[in-house]
């Protein structure tokens, strides 16, 4: 029992050894934490700013204008009969791909028909006496030659020969040609017709509207059907005054259409009115684009990027990095560890950077982060960006 209670009598005294030992272990430890200085910004004696630069650099800089508008057909054409009369059959519905000359409905022929052969046989009948008149007069002609050598011998009257020559003239033949050619016009008008009882397109595209149906009556005051061009489109804009003399007629635009595709489209500007537009008082716009696969329908929402202002080969930084300081516009550098402060003047802003037009030389470091909290001769140290 003795030897027991002495086991566990120095059981204890290694426990409190040990954690005797322990809070020297966690003493030191901690000591040693606190004694480590923060290397982000230096010791108290050699305190420095971190900051990011960028060297400045020249670049072409564009000045880009985005615009909303909607797509248009780039041609909308209504096929509307010549004539009036009953439609026999509709071949196209609406959606329909169509070549130029493909059929796109028939009117009834019969009667048409009936003319044709009519007036085919008018003309034949005005040819065929031509034909006796022309027989008729070289008979005259004949005759008139005989005549003369008769008069000449005395064995005929001067009437006789008068008759002869009357006989004779060529204003007989032209009355009968005059028959012959009316005959022909009405011929042409009939054959017209019944070419004009089928209605085809006169461009190639989709078809928009079908307004007839087989059994009714087609009217040559409005429109049968109607077909839009596909292969190509126009996106119309309303630009203001400030911007419409700095683009121009062919140049390219980018376009964006969601509901055609996530990609841009290339687009040309095809007409810039010279007149505002009496109800918005703006400048229409019209830009066109190529739609080979027919992606791009009559009514989307479209967005356009306009190049207004080019700046090229021109010295230039982030925008970001210009602040305005007792209403100067200014920029800080690094030179060796230290903040150089500039006053530069400004040209084109395109938003994210900004043409530099004096105060500042090419491939000098220009600090684009940390700029707001440095001054002229603060201490700095490059921690990131791009050094020249």
């Amino acid at each position: 029992m003795n030897d027991f209670r002495l086991y566990l009598h120095k059981l204890s005294q290694l426990k409190k050894a040990a954690a005797v030992l322990a809070a020297f272990l966690l003493l030191g430890l901690v000591s040693g934490c606190g004694s480590q200085s923060t290397p982000a910004t230096g010791s108290s004696e050699n305190k420095y700013i971190p900051v990011e630069v960028q060297p400045a650099e020249k670049k072409t800089l564009t000045s880009v204008t985005t615009l909303s508008g909607k797509v248009l057909a780039d041609k909308d054409v209504p096929v509307v009969p010549k004539m009036p009369g009953k439609v026999v059959d509709v071949k196209v519905k609406v959606g329909d791909r169509v070549n130029q000359g493909a059929v796109l409905l028939t009117l009834d022929r019969e009667d048409l028909q009936k003319q044709v052969a009519q007036a085919e046989a008018g003309l034949k009948i005005a040819q065929s006496n031509l034909d006796a008149a022309k027989e008729k007069l070289d008979n005259a002609k004949l005759n008139l030659e005989r005549t003369k050598v008769l008069y000449e011998a005395g064995e005929v009257s001067k009437s006789q020969l008068e008759q002869a020559e009357l006989a004779a003239s060529d204003k007989s033949l032209a009355v009968v040609e005059a028959q012959v050619n009316q005959a022909q016009v009405g011929y042409e008008q009939a054959l017209s017709s019944l070419n004009n009882a089928v209605l085809t397109s006169p461009i190639s595209g989709m078809v928009a509207q079908v307004n007839v149906e087989a059994g009714e009556m087609a009217s040559n005051a409005q429109p049968a059907v109607t077909i839009v061009a596909s292969s190509t489109v126009m996106v119309e804009l309303n630009i203001t005054e400030n911007i419409v003399n700095s683009i121009s007629k062919g140049q390219k635009v980018k376009v964006n259409i969601p509901a055609a595709s996530d990609s841009p489209f290339e687009g040309i500007i095809e007409s810039i009115s010279p007149a505002t537009d009496a109800r918005t008082q703006l400048y229409p716009v019209k830009i066109k684009v190529d739609n080979p696969e027919g992606l791009i329908k009559a009514g989307m929402f479209a967005k356009a990027e306009l190049t207004t202002k080019v700046r090229e080969n021109v010295l230039s930084v982030p925008s970001e990095a210009v602040i305005l300081k007792n209403g100067k516009q200014v920029v800080y550098v690094v030179v060796g560890e230290q903040a150089v402060e500039k006053e530069v003047g400004l040209g084109l802003d395109t938003g994210t950077e900004v043409e530099i037009t004096q105060g500042l030389s090419d491939k000098e470091n220009v600090i684009i982060k940390g700029q707001n909290y440095v001054e002229a001769g603060s201490k700095v140290k490059v921690v990131g960006g791009k050094a020249s």
